[in-house]
């Protein structure tokens, strides 16, 4: 199972009832690491109303606290979505590709060989 470390690239906030510069909007990426493979998935949400009670000032809050507004607006699901994409691009890495082989029944042609004439 991938790690993953989800980063905040954008905020958007407007005034929302009696509060000023409530976060609306949360752009996101989320980097995905495992066994030396990576995936990367980018995203974006609308917040949930904001409380009044413990509402913080744009000026104080934290990535970490956004990033827990982003996982709560998007929900279980929406978080498992989210990081399930970055997980299989993980996974699709980890599949060996076939290759090309020389069909069985066909002689193999020498081509160092010059042609009899």
């Amino acid at each position: 199972m991938a790690q993953f470390d989800w980063k905040i690239t954008q905020i958007e906030a407007q005034k929302v009832d009696d509060l000023d510069d409530v976060v609306v909007t949360v752009c996101f990426d989320i980097d995905a690491t495992e066994d030396g493979l990576k995936g990367f998935v980018q995203g974006d949400t609308k917040l949930l109303p904001p409380d009044a009670q413990s509402f913080v000032e744009l000026a104080d809050i934290t990535e970490a606290q956004v990033i827990a507004w982003t996982k709560d607006a998007l929900g279980t699901d929406g978080v498992a979505r989210f990081e399930g994409m970055a997980q299989q691009q993980i996974d699709n890495q980890k599949v060996v590709q076939p290759k090309v082989v020389p069909l069985p029944w066909k002689p193999v042609e020498d081509t160092d060989t010059p042609d009899a004439a």
